[in-house]
């Protein structure tokens, strides 16, 4: 794909220091067939992306969230087949500083944590790791991240925007667990 790629057995890793050049063939069909998160950075402009597959019924759930606010900060929702990919376009606030320092914001880290024992995988990038558990979240019917995005990008742009008719997504049901997962993600999101 690119001299630029650093594959590791889970996870592949791309540094471009041009203006405008990116993945050979685009990161959506990558996430279509092999991957299931990804971010991406560009000038303090940041893609989140989950990929999973879902029944037409889940799809069209999701669809319901799709938005673009100001900026063109929002969410897009692909879908192909049974393959959904919801990708989060928004800026990561200095929170989000604190947020790597945790666990470190290596871009380029070679290895990941795996726990073998449960067959699970815990990323050891923070970013990578709170996406995985949104993935998750999402995957079981849990839109409350996605809500997250809309109540950041949508609702404040939306109520600026007077001549336009916009429906605002539902409300996710809240829920007892994911809690953590949620306060973390709005913890890191920065306002357009």
């Amino acid at each position: 794909m690119s001299s630029r790629a650093n594959p590791t057995r889970r996870k592949v890793s791309f540094e471009y220091n041009v203006e405008g050049y990116d993945i050979p063939g685009g990161w959506l069909s990558l996430m279509f067939k092999y991957y299931d998160v990804m971010y991406s950075e560009s000038y303090d402009w940041w893609l989140l992306a989950m990929a999973f597959n879902a029944s037409k019924d889940q799809q069209a759930e999701i669809e319901k969230y799709e938005f673009t606010g100001d900026e063109e900060l929002g969410t897009e929702v692909h879908l192909k087949g049974d393959r959904v990919v919801v990708a989060i376009n928004c800026r990561l606030g200095y929170t989000a500083l604190d947020f790597g320092q945790r666990g470190g914001w290596d871009f380029l880290d070679e290895d990941g944590d795996e726990d073998e024992e449960d067959g699970g995988y815990e990323p050891d990038d923070p970013l990578l790791a709170l996406l995985t558990k949104i993935r998750k979240q999402f995957m079981e019917g849990d839109y409350r991240a996605l809500y997250v995005v809309w109540e950041t990008y949508g609702a404040p742009w939306i109520e600026e925007e007077e001549d336009e008719e916009w429906a605002a997504p539902p409300v996710p049901v809240e829920r007892a667990g994911g809690k953590v997962v949620i306060d973390e993600f709005r913890s890191i999101l920065a306002e357009a």
